[in-house]
C-alpha cells in the first residue's frame, strides 16, 4: 500500500517547514550534548510521521514503504541523528505490525503513532552482530510463557525505548530456526536498561545495553509464531537497508551543499576556490558518486515497493553498499575541501562525516552486503533492469 502523491507532498512540506524551523537551529546541540531531543520527538508526532508505517484501523495513515524513507533523507541533510531517531520507529515497529495479533497492534500501535510509545528492535548481542542467527538470548517455556534470560547491544533507541521487540533461542540447537521473538515492554521485572554507548556519530540517538535475567514474558506477547522470530527479523532489513541508504545521502548531501557554499565565498589566490579546477574536479567527484548512489537507491524503492523479491533484496543490498560508502567519500572530501574549517565544529561538515561511518555498518556491513550480491551473482547471474521499471524509476524520481 501507498498514499497517494498529493498526501505524501503535503506531509514532505510539514517535514521541510519543521526541519528548517526546528532541526536546524538544534543540530549541533544534539550532537554535543548527546542528549535525546525527547521535545523535537513530540513534535515530529505532531506531525503524523510515526503513523506513516502503521494501518488506519490501528491510529496510523499508513502503512507506506516510501514516504518515511524519502523524510529520512530530508532530516539527515541537516541532522543524521534526528534521521535515525525518527526512522527507527519505522524498523520497529514494522514487526509489529506485520506479525502481530489485532490484541498487540490495538494495545501498542496507536501510542506508537501518537509519539507517545517509542518502539525498539533488539537483535543485536555483544557475541552476534553480522551472524544474526548465534544470538545466545534464551527463551526458556514455562507455565504460562517464557523465562527469557540474554543481553542485547547497540539498540538504537533503548534508553528511552517503551516497547521493546526481543529476539531469543526457544530452540537452542536449531540454529535460525530456533528464534522466536517477543514484545517487553519496559518495566518488566528483570528488565534493565543498560548504559548508553558513546559514540563517534549520530549523537543524542542512543545505542544502547539492554539486559534479561529471568523476565517471565507471558505466552501471549509472542510475535508470530514460535521459531519464526528469524524470519521476523529478516523481514525488517531490506528497508532498513534503504533507510540507511536515505540518511546517508541526506547527509552527504547536506555536507557537499555546505562545501559548495564554502568554495564559493572562501578566496585564495585572487578568486573563490570552486574555481579552482583542483577543487572544482574534487566537488564535481563528490556530486557525481552522490548521484549515482541516489539512482539505485531509488531504483531499489521502486522495485521494493512493488515485489518483495529475490532481485529487489539484491539491489536494496547494492544501494546500501553504494549509497553509505559514497557518502563516506563525499563527507572526507567536503571536509579536505574545506580544509581547516573542515576540521572544525563551527561547520557541520565535521559532524556530517562522523555521523555517517556508522551507516556503512548498520544494518548489515559493506562486506555483508558483498556477501549478499556475490551469493545472488552465483545462483542468479546479473540482475536484469527492465524499460518498465526505468519508467517506473523515472516517476519515482519526480
Amino acid at each position: 500500500m501507498s498514499i497517494d502523491n498529493d498526501f505524501r507532498n503535503q506531509i514532505l512540506s510539514s517535514v521541510e517547514r519543521f526541519v528548517a524551523d526546528r532541526i536546524v537551529p538544534r543540530a549541533s546541540e544534539i550532537d554535543a550534548a548527546n542528549l535525546f531531543p525527547a521535545d523535537l520527538y513530540r513534535e515530529a508526532a505532531a506531525l503524523g510521521v510515526f503513523g506513516l508505517w502503521i494501518p488506519e484501523e490501528y491510529g496510523g495513515i499508513g502503512p507506506d514503504m516510501v514516504t518515511p524513507l524519502l523524510i529520512s533523507d530530508v532530516i539527515a541533510r541537516v541532522s543524521p541523528s534526528f534521521a535515525l531517531i525518527f526512522s527507527n520507529c519505522g524498523d520497529a515497529v514494522t514487526p509489529i505490525v506485520n506479525f502481530g495479533s489485532d490484541e498487540q497492534k490495538r494495545r501498542l500501535l496507536p501510542g506508537i503513532a501518537a509519539g507517545t510509545t517509542i518502539p525498539c528492535f533488539a537483535l543485536t548481542e555483544p557475541g552476534s552482530g553480522s551472524d544474526a542467527a548465534s544470538i545466545s538470548t534464551q527463551a526458556e517455556e514455562v507455565d504460562g510463557g517464557y523465562r527469557i534470560s540474554g543481553r542485547k547491544m547497540w539498540i538504537t533507541n533503548g534508553g528511552i525505548g517503551d516497547v521493546f521487540t526481543v529476539f531469543a533461542k526457544t530452540d537452542p540447537d536449531a540454529g535460525n530456526k530456533g528464534i522466536s521473538a517477543f514484545i517487553i515492554e519496559r518495566g518488566a521485572p528483570g528488565f534493565t536498561i543498560g548504559r548508553n554507548e558513546d559514540l563517534i556519530g549520530l549523537r543524542g540517538c542512543p545505542a544502547t545495553e539492554l539486559v534479561f535475567e529471568d523476565v517471565f514474558v507471558p505466552a501471549d506477547q509472542m510475535l508470530g509464531d514460535k521459531n519464526r522470530g528469524f524470519r521476523i527479523a529478516m523481514s525488517t532489513l531490506d528497508e532498513a537497508r534503504l533507510n540507511c541508504s536515505a540518511m546517508a545521502l541526506g547527509a552527504a548531501t547536506g555536507a557537499l551543499q555546505c562545501a559548495i557554499d564554502y568554495a564559493k565565498e572562501r578566496v585564495q589566490f585572487g578568486k573563490p576556490i570552486i574555481e579552482h579546477q583542483g577543487l572544482a574536479f574534487l566537488l564535481a567527484d563528490c556530486a557525481a558518486r552522490l548521484t549515482g548512489a541516489r539512482a539505485i537507491w531509488q531504483r531499489a524503492m521502486t522495485m521494493l515497493e512493488r515485489s518483495r523479491s529475490r532481485e529487489a533484496s539484491t539491489i536494496a543490498a547494492m544501494a546500501k553498499l553504494l549509497s553509505t560508502e559514497a557518502a563516506m567519500r563525499v563527507t572526507t572530501e567536503c571536509v579536505q575541501a574545506m580544509g581547516a574549517n573542515g576540521l572544525s565544529k563551527a561547520y557541520p561538515v565535521e559532524r556530517f562525516m562522523r555521523d555517517c561511518k556508522p551507516f556503512e555498518v548498520f544494518d548489515g556491513t559493506s562486506q555483508i552486503q558483498k556477501l549478499l550480491i556475490g551469493r545472488h551473482l552465483e545462483k542468479y547471474g546479473l540482475p536484469e533492469v527492465s524499460y518498465e521499471e526505468i519508467a517506473a524509476l523515472g516517476i519515482a524520481a519526480e
